[in-house]
C-alpha cells in the first residue's frame, strides 16, 4: 500500500506543477494582453456599423437618383406625348 500511496502523491505534486505552471501563463497573457484598443468584438461591431452607415447612404443616394431620372425621363414622356399630338393635329 505504502507504494501505491507515493505513487499517488507523486501524480498529485505533479498535477499541481502543472496547474502552476498553467495558471502562471494565464496571467502573464493576461498581463501582455491589455490593449489600448478597444477588445476585437467592439472592433468588429464598430466596423459593422460603419458599414451599416455606408450602405444606408449609397441606397439613399440611389434612390434619389432614380427618383431623379424617372423625374427626367417623365418630363420627355410629356414633351413627347406633346410633340405626338402636336404633329397629329397639324
Amino acid at each position: 500500500m505504502e507504494g501505491l500511496d507515493a505513487d499517488g502523491y507523486v501524480i498529485e505534486y505533479a498535477i499541481r506543477d502543472r496547474l502552476i505552471d498553467a495558471r502562471a501563463r494565464a496571467r502573464t497573457a493576461a498581463l501582455l494582453f491589455q490593449p489600448k484598443d478597444p477588445p476585437r468584438s467592439k472592433r468588429v461591431e464598430a466596423r459593422l456599423a460603419a458599414l451599416g452607415r455606408a450602405l444606408g447612404n449609397r441606397a439613399r443616394t440611389v434612390s434619389a437618383d432614380i427618383s431623379h431620372a424617372l423625374r427626367g425621363r417623365a418630363r420627355i414622356a410629356k414633351h413627347s406625348s406633346r410633340s405626338l399630338s402636336a404633329r397629329r393635329g397639324a
